[in-house]
Formats: C-alpha cells, structure tokens, sequence
C-alpha cells in the first residue's frame, strides 16, 4: 500500500509542476506587446521622405494640392512637374508656411500608419505640425525610438527669370504614439 501512495503523489507533483509551468509559459506569451522593431520605422520615415521627394505634383490625385485642385485653380500651384517636397520648399521660400503646413497635411494623409506621429522640418523651421497639441510633444519627448531622414532640396520660383531658393535641409520626424 505505501508504494501506491507515492507514486500518487509523484504523479500529482507532475501534473502540478507541469500546470503551473502550462500557465506561466501562457501568461508570458500572452502579455508580449509586438512592438515594431527599429528597422522598420527606420524604413517608414525613409519611406516617408521619399514620398516627398519622388512623388510630382502631376501624379497627385488630390482635390486640395493636384492639378486642378484648390491650389491649382488658385494660382498657388504653378509647375507640376515639382516634387511634393519642392513645393514645400518653395511655399517656405515665399514664406507661405500656413499653405505648406496644409499641403502636407492634405498629401500625407494616409500615407502614415496612425500610430505613428512625424514632423516636417525645412530650414530648422517646424512646417508640420505648426503649433505642435501638448499631446503631441508628451508623445515625442515620451518615445522611445526617434528617427529622423533628411535631404537637401532646392528648386526654382521664376523660370523665366530662373530665380532659385534653396538649398533648404529637410527632416522627417517620427516615432511611435
């Protein structure tokens, strides 16, 4: 009889042993947050940048900033053939910063995953968002992982008096929620 019981109760320790460790194995995988790993976000602020860099006004389909849009229609918008970050650039260099910060609003809208925040920066001047939301700082100073990409650009006002602006540096900001 006393080598029945203590098998039992080997047996019972196993199964213990065996249910707590089934337990803490699922309580440990449960709770991982799959955070993006820093290339990735290294990749979307390059993504970013290029976006602005590579893209032309006249393949815009937008109603506010592509051809025959409102800034087409009015005027404001004059070569399609700029790059989305040239005409920032250009909006900075006639000191249109309210139109530059708007065009990018309009044109970025979508292209950012939403738990990402970014900044647009010309010149060392915050173009977007202008007057950062105190939420919006708390997350930046907050964040973990900030990345940033840059590039030179540069372009002309008057083609037929071939008036430059430039060469500005643009940053890209960005970072998690």
């Amino acid at each position: 009889m006393p080598f029945k019981k203590r098998g039992f109760f080997f047996i019972l320790d196993a199964v213990l042993g065996m249910t707590v460790l089934i337990i803490g194995i699922f309580l440990v995988t449960s709770s991982y947050v799959n955070a993006p790993q820093p290339v990735q976000v290294s990749l979307l602020s390059d993504d970013l940048m290029d976006f602005f860099s590579n893209k032309k006004i006249k393949e815009l389909n937008n109603p506010y900033a592509g051809i025959g849009g409102q800034l087409w229609a009015q005027g404001i918008i004059t070569d399609a053939d700029n790059s989305l970050l040239q005409q920032v650039g250009e909006f900075y260099a006639k000191n249109n910063i309210d139109t530059a910060e708007k065009f990018i609003q309009n044109v970025s809208k979508g292209v950012v995953p939403e738990q990402f925040r970014y900044e647009v920066w010309l010149n060392g001047t915050l173009l977007y968002p202008k007057t950062p939301s105190a939420e919006h700082i708390k997350s930046k100073s907050g964040t973990g992982l900030l990345l940033t990409s840059k590039k030179l650009t540069f372009g002309i006002i008057n083609r037929t008096t071939s008036d430059l602006w430039g060469p500005y540096k643009a940053e890209v900001f960005l970072w998690e929620r």
